[in-house]
């Protein structure tokens, strides 16, 4: 990871932003010796807001905390996305047997 004083990143923004959009390397701003911004790709910012919502997300979290119980317990098994694909065309019935009702929401509308 870098670390510019501001001045420094200022003069070199364009270049920076450049290594950073392509690397997704990190650079740490600094005013006075003392970390003030870290310039990121949009790429990383993305996968940080991701993962920030994942990790807020309660009941989320309680799911998956449950599937890596399941998965140290033997009740599940982890599978390659090929394995998954394979296993779904064996027990998934054929598109068009499947009759498709329109479900509403808490608020008594349909989904979006």
């Amino acid at each position: 990871m870098k670390t510019l004083p501001l001045l420094a990143a200022k003069a070199r923004l364009s270049p920076l932003v450049d290594q950073v959009s392509k690397t997704d390397a990190e650079v740490v701003i600094t005013e006075l010796g003392i970390p003030v911004a870290v310039l990121i790709s949009a790429r990383k910012y993305e996968g940080w807001q991701e993962t920030t919502a994942i990790l807020s997300d309660a009941a989320f979290m309680r799911e998956i905390k449950a599937g890596l119980k399941a998965l140290k317990s033997g009740r599940a098994k982890s599978l390659t996305l090929d394995e998954l694909f394979q296993e779904g065309r064996r027990s998934t019935p054929s598109i068009r047997s499947i009759r498709f009702r329109p479900r509403s929401d808490s608020s008594g509308g349909t989904p979006s």
